[in-house]
């Protein structure tokens, strides 16, 4: 042991903020990875990413080819920007073929428009144009055919195939299809392992496959057919119609290649991307290969791994943060990226947040760049060697210890204070209003100002800047999960009775959930009756609800986390519960009573005058002049702080801490306790 750590071990010497030396686990091994392997659409049954076709480009222009053993081999070039459209070869549903070129789009758009995969093939049949609308590809012909059932005119169209000949170039390759395209066949160039042929027909069964070999050798009675075995490798070029993006309606190569194949898409600049218009038209460093797994497309982005880590940082933080944060994300997403091993079977990871985001070449930034450099091949490890360095958006100040998430404990993640209330810095406020007709939510601050006038009650008038103001039920926007709940016009007047910030990373609000509609949500893990009462029972070290109970009887959750998933999709559990349907009255002697609002309470009016409160909702003010809204049928708010799981490391909290000093290596060894920060051998 060298002399730094034999003293450090002698007086119990820590790392920052209780981690360990960065040397202490130097012996530790850890795996060397060039290339990674992301996946973009996969199906392994339990991750499901689908896509039956992608279309492809590059802005200085991709190439294409067959991947194998010995390399690649190019298969079609296409010109800079100019799309090309790649499928795994499968069963089709196939309408009837027309010399309407505008026919044949429009079905096909109709087709997309009720959610499936469609696709128009452009062919010259006996000198004229023929166009066939299809939906696929699909794995199976029942899959097929079950499409097909819903179309007038329909039939079911496969990968059996006849080959009409093998050549040396692509030229007499096509002189071969042209000359049975004359003939009225469907004949597409294939680029096999051997070389180019020429293959014939879309066969669904081997009934169908008979049927073409004799209509062939009645029309060509010289053409020699030798059926087309599936599992061999090869590629098929056809002509399309471009069914979207810039170049929509026209002529499009696309490209049907065999299970047992792949394809690798490159773009011609070593240093450009290849976009993928199903992917949000991101563009990817490094290529993407195409191939079929467990029967379907898979779509597999493969570049260096040192390079893949700039687009995640770009994907997870912000160019603007510290450079220190920045590193430390890149420690920590290295670390992430190779504790996953071969997770997907042909992939290390995904490009989501089942794993870490990565957005590919648009997100990239300098400062990601320098992230990366500064750190090249560090990780951070323990006494067993990677760890798996969780991370998330926002501890909302605490960070989780894994017993409040997963119910078990992981010795380098423990539950401590995290600087995270950077994420609300510059938030407006929003206005939780009530209108003369009862209807409530929240207003932005910006389109709403004081009246300078009071109710009786002391609450203030405001009145709304604009006209077509969103009045929102919790304050932000998300036009999907909170949308309008009505809207106000310039002048309109309105009660103020309380402020919040707008939701963030850090400090939230969601709801409100109406109680009936809640118990649907809570499923099996409820199973009693009307849902009035809902309340965290049980807390772990850093206030994270670790037990809900509904109407008294504890949610069945598989772990504490899953409570958020239940709960309507909650940012986090560090969370508290305001209910509508109940609230506690304070009387004389400060005796206190618990009250439902269905329970029609009696208002006392400032004349002496009294009667039974008989309207859907009211608003109770406390002694301190604070107002909650009660109604008669429960509802629930959740107000809560951080955002994900809160194991490890958080983002803000990494940015909280660069801004007041730390290095990289502190804030890990902050956030993961007792590991160290290796470089992997070269």
């Amino acid at each position: 042991m060298p002399a730094a750590l034999l003293l450090a071990a002698a007086i119990g010497l820590a790392g920052p903020a209780g981690g360990v030396l960065p040397a202490a686990y130097g012996a530790v091994s850890v795996p060397k990875l060039d290339n990674v392997r992301v996946a973009l659409f996969i199906d392994t049954g339990k991750y499901v990413s689908p896509a039956a076709a992608v279309t492809l480009s590059a802005d200085t222009g991709l190439q294409l080819g067959l991947r194998g053993a010995a390399g690649v081999k190019p298969v079609h070039q296409a010109a800079a920007k100019t799309p090309v459209r790649v499928f795994a070869d499968g069963y089709y549903a196939q309408l009837p073929e027309t010399g309407d070129v505008t026919a044949a789009r429009s079905q096909a758009q109709k087709l997309a428009a009720g959610g499936a995969t469609a696709g128009v093939v452009q062919r010259v049949k006996r000198g004229l144009s023929a166009y066939r609308a299809y939906v696929g590809p699909f794995a199976t012909k029942e899959a097929a055919a079950s499409a097909a059932a819903g179309q007038s005119g329909a039939t079911v169209g496969g990968p059996l195939r006849w080959s009409a000949g093998s050549f040396a170039g692509e030229a007499e390759a096509n002189a071969q299809a042209v000359a049975l395209s004359q003939a009225g066949f469907d004949a597409d160039v294939a680029l096999t392992e051997a070389g180019y042929a020429v293959f014939v027909g879309e066969a669904a069964d081997n009934a169908a496959l008979q049927a073409l070999k004799a209509q062939i050798a009645a029309a060509l009675p010289t053409v020699a057919l030798t059926p087309v075995d599936p599992a061999q490798s090869y590629v098929l070029k056809r002509s399309e119609l471009d069914m979207g993006g810039e170049s929509a309606g026209g002529p499009l190569a696309a490209f049907a290649f065999s299970g047992g194949a792949k394809l690798w898409a490159a773009a011609a600049d070593a240093q450009g991307g290849v976009t993928i218009r199903e992917r949000f038209d991101r563009a990817y460093r490094g290529g993407i290969e195409l191939s079929r797994f467990n029967g379907k497309l898979a779509v597999v982005n493969e570049l260096p791994l040192e390079q893949y880590l700039v687009s995640v940082l770009g994907s997870e933080m912000s160019k603007e943060w510290p450079l220190e944060a920045l590193k430390a994300q890149a420690v920590a997403a290295r670390t992430f990226a190779l504790k996953q091993g071969v997770k997907y079977q042909i992939a290390h990871v995904t490009d989501t947040t089942t794993d870490q985001a990565y957005k590919g070449v648009a997100v990239e930034f300098a400062a990601a760049q320098q992230a990366v450099q500064a750190t090249q091949g560090e990780v951070v490890v323990d006494k067993n060697g990677l760890i798996n360095p969780l991370y998330y958006s926002n501890a909302g100040g605490m960070t989780a210890a894994p017993a409040e998430v997963w119910g078990n404990e992981v010795p380098y993640l423990q539950s401590q204070k995290s600087p995270d209330e950077g994420a609300q810095a510059g938030k407006k406020v929003w206005y939780r209003i009530v209108l003369p007709n009862g209807n409530t939510g929240y207003i932005h601050s910006d389109y709403a100002r004081a009246t300078g006038q009071k109710n009786p009650a002391g609450l203030p008038y405001y009145e709304s800047t604009a006209t077509g103001v969103s009045v929102r039920p919790a304050p932000y926007v998300d036009n999907a999960a909170n949308p309008t709940a009505f809207k106000v016009d310039i002048g309109d007047r309105f009660v103020v009775i309380g402020q919040e910030v707008e939701s963030n990373a850090y400090s939230w609000i969601r709801g409100p959930y109406d109680g009936t509609k809640l118990k649907e949500k809570l499923g099996a893990s409820y199973t009693g009756g009307a849902l009035n009462r809902l309340e965290v029972s049980k807390r772990g070290a850093s206030g994270r609800a670790i037990e809900v109970t509904a109407n008294g009887q504890p949610l069945k959750a598989a772990y504490p986390d899953s409570l958020r998933t239940m709960l309507g999709g909650l940012p986090s559990t560090r969370f508290d519960i305001e209910e509508t349907g109940r609230y506690t009255i304070l009387g004389a002697g400060g005796a206190t009573r618990s009250q439902t609002s269905a329970s029609q309470p009696v208002v006392v009016a400032g004349s002496g005058g009294k009667g039974k409160q008989t309207d859907d909702q009211l608003f109770v003010m406390d002694a301190q002049g604070k107002v909650r809204l009660a109604t008669r049928d429960p509802q629930f708010f959740f107000k809560g702080t951080g955002y994900g799981h809160g194991l490890g490391m958080s983002q803000w909290g990494a940015k909280g801490y660069a801004e007041l000093g730390y290095d990289y290596q502190k804030i890990l060894l902050t956030y993961y306790t007792g590991v160290s920060i290796q470089k992997a051998a070269p």
